[in-house]
């Protein structure tokens, strides 16, 4: 988080002018029924006559734009191959006919000037059927982070089609394993910028976010017992919240950051509790025989998804928080956990082991109770997390025999595996960036 506080410090945007889409989002929503991915060209990043020696920044950048856009799930890139970049970037400097006949539907144009230590980001935005401008505007990033530059062009042309927030320069919290030990990271949603968060304690798992981004809640061993820690986000000493005996696992901050929800077995069994956000406890949220774990907060606070096996095996059911009424929510399959609240409040995804007895990602409709799946035949894949605009997902799978880690749109018809080194788990999308 200290890099988000860095760009958020140095990101500037001088609009110069922005042509409104008066009907609303070209690029529609996959929840929306059928979702068809909409042909976007995104030419190569050009340099301003005196940035003519930065070619190799131009192209990281241009590389980790088209990246983000393609891994988004909203976008059919173009192949670069399909068109010829000879026109102008600026309004009746444009060939629409030219794009058109390429089949383009969007048009993003970009140019890099270096002025000092920084970069000017030039981005024109179009969409081509009528040849209306979306957006121009000029971005000023360090010319030191090429990365952050080109996540922060993605954000604005996911916004200009879309008409939400992209979610390309938020982080994901990871387990990872370290010289024998389990430690918490952060990183890029592409995969890049690693960094560790934790140091000591064996073994830290479960990692959650705070709404605000600035720390992580997660499950330590340092004390030879599964208690519950809070460490800042971009690392620090870790601060105790819970050591009491047995379990204290799988903590979640609710959305107005003010308590937690936990897994406690200090009775002997293992119980939902709430806590401050000291730790102190507020309210035993279930009493029952079977394991209860697992709390996903419902977007307004009001409600905790949750696992429990008091139907025999695992499955999922929502908790009303102030009232306690609880409801039973997966009725097929004997294996059914780690539930995922969309931060839209529609869907719960979650891991469900199948007839095969291979784990798959589902999702549940909050309203109709309807399950779709997400993946099938590649692995096996587990412990989802939305994204903070609730378009994407990222979970683990064994698909390539480690496990790695996946973004995917909801409804699993894009998914992009994140190249890495060694095992991740437990993975944790972060909000969006203050």
């Amino acid at each position: 988080m200290v890099r988000f506080s860095l760009v958020a410090l140095f990101l500037s945007a001088t609009v110069f002018a922005t042509t409104a889409r008066a009907q609303g989002p070209i690029v529609g929503d996959v929840e929306g029924g059928e979702f068809r991915a909409f042909p976007l060209a995104v030419p190569d990043t050009r340099l301003a006559p005196s940035s003519q020696d930065k070619k190799g920044d131009a192209e990281l950048f241009s590389q980790v734009m088209r990246g983000d856009l393609d891994m988004s799930g909203a976008f059919q890139l173009l192949d670069k191959k399909s068109f010829i970049d000879t026109d102008g970037l600026d309004g009746a400097e444009v060939r629409f006919e030219d794009w058109r006949n390429a089949a383009a539907q969007g048009l993003v144009k970009t140019r890099l000037t270096l002025q000092g230590s920084d970069y000017l980001i030039d981005l024109f935005i179009y969409e081509v059927a009528s040849g209306k401008q979306l957006v121009k505007k000029t971005l000023t990033m360090p010319s030191a982070d090429v990365r952050s530059a080109g996540h922060a062009a993605a954000d604005e042309v996911f916004r200009a089609f879309t008409g939400e927030p992209g979610v390309f320069r938020t982080r994901i919290a990871v387990v990872k394993k370290v010289q024998g030990e389990k430690h918490v990271f952060t990183m890029d949603i592409d995969g890049d910028n690693v960094r560790q968060v934790t140091k000591g304690g064996g073994l830290n798992l479960l990692p959650a976010w705070s709404p605000d981004g600035r720390a992580i809640v997660f499950t330590s061993y340092r004390y030879d017992n599964p208690d519950l820690f809070e460490i800042g986000s971009s690392g620090g000493e870790p601060k105790p919240l819970s050591r009491r005996p047995g379990l204290n696992t799988g903590g979640r901050v609710s959305p107005d950051g003010g308590r937690i929800a936990v897994t406690l077995s200090q009775d002997g069994n293992s119980e939902l509790y709430l806590l401050d956000r000291t730790g102190n406890v507020l309210k035993r949220l279930t009493n029952q025989w079977g394991i209860d774990t697992s709390p996903s907060w419902s977007p307004d606070g009001k409600q905790v998804a949750f696992v429990s096996s008091r139907s025999g095996h695992p499955d999922l059911f929502m908790l009303e928080v102030d009232s306690g009424a609880t409801k039973r929510l997966t009725f097929k399959g004997t294996y059914n956990q780690t539930p995922a609240f969309s931060p839209r409040g529609t869907l719960i995804a979650f891991t469900a082991r199948d007839e095969r007895n291979v784990f798959d990602i589902f999702t549940l409709n909050v309203a109709t109770g309807e399950i779709k799946r997400v993946t099938q035949g590649q692995g096996n894949n587990e412990e989802p997390s939305f994204s903070p605009n609730g378009r994407l997902l990222v979970f683990t799978t064994t698909r390539n025999k480690a496990k790695q880690l996946v973004i995917s749109t909801v409804d699993g018809t894009k998914q992009t595996v994140l190249p890495s080194l060694g095992e991740h788990t437990s993975p944790a999308w972060g909000p969006f960036p203050r």
